[in-house]
């Protein structure tokens, strides 16, 4: 239990001024907002509220539910989850997700790139192929005439979904399993050093130079109840796709019209710079430059000197750079079609970019995705981020690689002795854990075989502990955070779910002192439900 752990991601600023605020609304006849500068400050507020709503035993609490804080809870086993969302009153979970004009990264065959809005891709995903379709009669699975949206997640499946392999650094291929939407979130947007951008929440995990980290913690972000940013206390590099030289020629607009000016080709200029020819491309666009094409259409060759068909003096003409139409002017023939070059088999790694800036860009509409394959990874706007922690699996496949320890991915009770509400009474002996240990370690392993086999993570991870450690964000009001310490923070709840209301407690007495002071005096841990 020593890993657990809960912080605030943010919260309404004076939450006890605006419960008083409410509850003065309903037996005031006035507006209440326009006598703001004769409220009582926060801590008489919390007084007042005390005295004449929760002593007062009137029975209307609804003035409790407007103030919010949202929580960021760690390393939990999933039963406490669970634990907590039974008989739940206006508690909301939600786990890390992105900013839906965030663009996803797909690689055609050829090479190309396709870039698609994740909140299009949900879309797509949900409801079908934009175009509407009319259906005359019914259909073969019984759906009634009228209009609709062909499915198409099958098409979206095969899609090439651009991945990195965190072992050698180089991207891959991957392909998505599932897409989904979040909710609203409070999002940030980071902004790199080469101009990159991402929008997030702070929860979500980023790959880092450091490895995995969650956005708040890899910057040390410190933000108001507001989620203004105050401070960012950490340096932080973000590992990005592609490969960028220090001087980042191709992002001066002079030096790149000049290029351009010249004739060379997209794939001319990245070679001067060493990056891909995409980036050219990009910056191009940004500047409203048109890049010659650089592809040698033309007639079958025709008799001349003969010179192009002398391989060496060909090459040697490619080289200066020189057109078709120059080459075939000098062997005196007509324009002829080449043979497309080689690739040279340079692959694309990963390279770290620091983030330059932070900014609050207020509540959105979230979305994420889950990667299916060995990489549980995508790129985003650039950047590469991590799937959902929707489905555990390759947590369970790098257990059953030696890569994790059993206690990083799976919760164990400490030894000791316990008793349930039943009155059962045991002891949990060292054998008996290092016994439960080898279980969790032989079901990744059997979970490992099934994903080999083919089987969906859905199905697979059936076999996985139930306790496999988690991260979520919960969000509550004042009235639902103490109707759940009241459920689980009772002498015979949950010993997890105890722990976690013992952390949530502290955040509790700063937010709201008055009315933590009243709920220790007469509710805490009496088993009593909340007003």
């Amino acid at each position: 239990m020593d890993r657990f752990a809960v912080e605030v991601i943010t919260q309404t600023p004076n939450p006890q001024q605006t419960i008083y605020a409410a509850m003065h609304q309903d037996y005031a006849e006035e507006f209440v907002t326009r006598e703001r500068d004769r409220w009582p400050d926060e801590s008489r507020c919390g007084e007042l509220v005390i005295k004449n709503l929760l002593k007062g035993g009137r029975g209307h609490y609804g003035p409790l539910e407007h103030p919010q804080i949202v929580l960021n809870c760690g390393w939990f086993p999933h039963s406490t989850m669970q634990q907590i969302r039974t008989h739940r009153v206006g508690v909301s979970f939600d786990v890390q997700c992105l900013a839906g004009d965030t663009e996803v990264t797909f690689v055609h065959a050829s090479g190309g790139l396709r870039k698609i809005k994740i909140a299009e891709l949900y879309d797509l995903w949900t409801n079908g192929e934009q175009a509407s379709r009319e259906r005359k009669i019914r259909g073969c699975k019984g759906e009634p005439p009228g209009t609709y949206r062909r499915d198409c997640k099958t098409r979206l499946k095969k899609m090439r979904l651009r991945v990195l392999n965190e072992e050698t650094d180089i991207f891959e291929l991957g392909h998505i399993q599932d897409v989904m939407c979040s909710g609203l979130q409070p999002v940030y947007r980071l902004t790199l050093a080469d101009g990159k951008t991402l929008d997030c929440t702070t929860n979500h995990r980023l790959y880092t130079s450091q490895g995995w980290q969650r956005m708040g913690d890899a910057l040390g972000l410190i933000a108001d109840a507001d989620n203004q940013v105050l401070a960012v206390t950490k340096t932080c590099e973000l590992m990005t796709n592609g490969v960028v030289r220090p001087d980042a020629l191709y992002s001066q607009e002079p030096w790149l019209k000049a290029q351009v000016n010249q004739g060379l080709t997209a794939k001319q200029i990245a070679e001067q710079c060493g990056c891909s020819v995409e980036v050219i491309r990009h910056w191009a666009k940004q500047f409203q430059l048109k890049l010659p094409s650089g592809r040698w259409r033309g007639l079958k060759t025709v008799a001349g000197n003969g010179l192009y068909r002398d391989k060496a003096w060909l090459q040697a003409q490619l080289a200066q750079g020189l057109y078709v139409d120059d080459i075939a002017a000098l062997a005196g023939c007509s324009m002829f079609w080449a043979a497309k070059p080689t690739p040279t088999g340079r692959k694309l790694k990963a390279h770290p970019v620091q983030v330059v800036s932070v900014e609050y860009l207020g509540m959105q509409t979230t979305y994420d995705l889950e990667v299916e394959g060995s990489w549980h990874n995508f790129v985003a706007n650039g950047v590469v981020v991590h799937n959902s922690f929707r489905y555990t699996g390759q947590r369970v496949v790098d257990v059953a690689d030696d890569k994790l320890e059993v206690e990083e991915v799976f919760y164990l009770r400490p030894l000791g002795f316990y008793a349930d509400r039943q009155g059962k009474k045991y002891e949990y002996t060292a054998e008996q854990r290092q016994q439960d240990i080898e279980w969790c370690l032989e079901a990744c392993r059997r979970y490992k075989v099934r994903i080999e086999q083919g089987f969906a993570e859905e199905h697979a991870r059936g076999l996985i502990p139930f306790d496999v450690r988690q991260h979520w964000v919960m969000s509550a009001n004042v009235r639902s955070l103490m109707h759940l310490l009241d459920l689980r923070w009772k002498a015979d709840a949950q010993l997890e779910a105890q722990k976690l209301c013992e952390c949530i407690w502290p955040h509790f007495q700063t937010w709201v002192p008055a009315i933590a002071a009243w709920y220790e005096d007469n509710r805490l841990k009496k088993a009593r439900l909340a007003p």
